[in-house]
């Protein structure tokens, strides 16, 4: 039929034209339909994206670093992995090369959820690079991956306790909002969860610790802990003029890059617990100075008076001496010889009200007043009555327990003449400022820090091992007998070892206050539990080695004791 006879036919055949219009106009409808349910899909997986883009913008964290810019907690982007179970085929085998990848994954339960109807199900929260990898290299379908922030600590273990952990509180396939549990990222919540991404660019918390200083503390006392053969230990370096902490390293610590802060079936809870902080310890002879300091303060006498170091007898309680002492002997030899009998002495003279003021003055009644929060809520164990016999066994350390930061508080007003500080983790724009109030006569901080350093320098004290050809040291030795638990009284072959000191004192400007649990020497003639042989050695090493890090310039007075002794 040629072209002429076509139309012919088209023209002729009015029915035949309406049919062709109406199939072109279906055909143009069906096409529209078609465009527009892609381009709503399309538009509905871009909100999708938008709306998680938001999310990770919402729940970013502001990095955590040093005192000198060095970042000790970060955000950094991973993938979460899931699986969609109807996509896949040969299940035992999956569950096989899985388990391949995640060793610590059941086979048996992973195997159960590709087999029970389940449409969807997460692998892991959180995979890997290399674990992300050999997922890939599966080629499997029904195997998928999301964006996802987590918490990453670049130095494991270190500052664990004061930087604290974070957990997950609400997560979905590309985002995941994190919260603080503990210690910095807990602290400072509200700082920390920015809600603007903008901000991270270069936006940290900046702490007062000092990264170096921090990394030889824990060596040290981790090293220390393992010779003495202690179950737990800590160590706290902070400055006396403006309260800022330098280094404070709980032991045993842990990894929060590990478990992501949640608590495994076979994880120690313990290892969580800040000893510096949260612990509060009868501390022994570290309380001496105290009833010292009130008499100085209120002019009850001098580092020459003399006290009657006779033992004697409250409410049929034996107050005496370990080592032989004179009838009488003065404030300064009962400090640097330990006298129990001349400290409790001291005590009677002061009397109950002068004992709690000098205490409340060095914050000894109270909380520490500290960002971290679980310093806020560790209270001292006071005495339910302050009879004579309480104001005795107090004023040796006895009767009444403290954390080690709320020694190294009272140490610090003791020695930087006087002044009230609050300690702090955040960094400080001035070093050396002094900006509490006096509580304390600048002639009793005076006093203190030469019988301090007597402790250290006369061969008869007991921090004598103390003595550095680099520094000028002061300090005071505790060791308290630990409460039975299961008898009325103290158990003579447990105790906890402490030591507070003050460097160097040529101008005074850091404590140092460091405990062990339970420790025992071993490596002399006879085993030795006391501070003298446990503690303070591994605080001689502790000044040494971060002095120099902390800028501090040795002494050649210091040289000159050492010779001397």
């Amino acid at each position: 039929m040629n072209s002429s006879n076509k139309v012919k036919l088209f023209t002729e055949h009015p029915r035949t034209r309406s049919r062709l219009i109406l199939f072109s106009l279906m055909v143009l409808i069906g096409f529209s339909l078609i465009s527009g349910k892609i381009a709503f899909l399309a538009s509905k997986e871009n909100k999708k994206n938008i709306s998680y883009t938001e999310r990770e913008v919402i729940h970013s964290r502001l990095n955590i670093s040093d005192r000198n810019g060095n970042i000790l907690a970060t955000n950094l982007e991973g993938a979460s992995a899931y699986i969609r179970p109807d996509e896949i085929q040969k299940k035992s085998l999956i569950a096989q090369r899985l388990k391949g990848i995640f060793p610590d994954l059941n086979e048996a339960v992973l195997l159960n959820k590709l087999n029970d109807g389940r449409k969807f199900f997460w692998l892991k929260s959180i995979v890997s690079p290399r674990q992300e990898k050999a997922l890939f290299d599966l080629g499997q379908p029904g195997i998928y991956f999301g964006k996802r922030e987590y918490r990453f600590y670049p130095h494991g273990t270190l500052a664990s306790h004061v930087i604290g952990y974070t957990k997950v509180n609400e997560f979905d396939v590309n985002y995941a909002e994190i919260s603080g549990i503990s210690g910095v990222e807990r602290a400072f919540e509200n700082k920390l969860a920015i809600k603007n991404s903008s901000k991270l660019m270069n936006n940290s918390i900046h702490l007062s610790l000092d990264l170096p200083v921090q990394a030889e503390v824990e060596n040290v006392l981790k090293e220390w802990q393992k010779r003495m053969g202690a179950k737990a230990g800590g160590v706290v370096i902070m400055n006396i003029h403006n309260g800022e902490i330098v280094a404070l390293a709980s032991s045993p610590d842990f990894n929060a890059n590990k478990g992501r802060g949640e608590l495994g079936k076979d994880k120690d809870s313990s290892i969580y617990f800040n000893r510096v902080v949260q612990g509060v310890y009868e501390m022994g002879s570290t309380f001496k100075i105290f009833s010292v300091a009130q008499g100085l303060e209120k002019d009850l006498f001098t580092l020459d008076s003399l006290i009657d170091t006779r033992a004697f007898r409250i409410n049929s309680k034996n107050i005496e001496d370990k080592y032989k002492f004179n009838r009488e002997s003065s404030i300064y030899e009962i400090i640097v010889r330990s006298s129990n009998v001349g400290s409790a002495r001291l005590a009677l003279m002061v009397g109950e009200k002068g004992l709690k003021e000098i205490f409340s003055k060095l914050g000894l009644l109270e909380p520490v007043r500290l960002e971290l929060r679980e310093a806020n809520t560790t209270r001292p164990i006071l005495p339910k009555n302050w009879r004579d016999i309480t104001l005795a066994t107090v004023s040796y350390g006895y009767g009444m327990s403290v954390s080690l930061l709320h020694l190294a508080k009272a140490y610090a007003i003791l020695g930087n003449g006087g002044f009230d500080i609050e300690p702090t983790i955040l960094k400080k724009n001035h070093n050396n400022s002094q900006s509490g109030s006096r509580v304390l006569k600048k002639t009793t901080s005076d006093e203190i820090l030469k019988l301090l350093e007597a402790v250290v320098t006369d061969k008869r004290g007991t921090a004598r091992i103390l003595r550095s050809k680099y520094y000028r040291i002061g300090g005071k030795t505790g060791t308290a007998e630990k409460v039975s638990s299961e008898i009325r009284g103290y158990q003579k072959d447990k105790v906890v070892a402490n030591f507070v000191g003050l460097f160097p004192l040529q101008e005074p400007m850091f404590v140092i206050a460091a405990f062990l649990d339970e420790p025992e020497n071993n490596l002399l003639q006879e085993p030795c539990r006391y501070a003298s042989c446990t503690v303070v050695p591994m605080v001689k090493k502790l000044i040494e080695r971060t002095g120099p890090l902390m800028n501090v310039t040795p002494d050649h007075q210091a040289l000159m004791f050492y010779r001397g002794s």
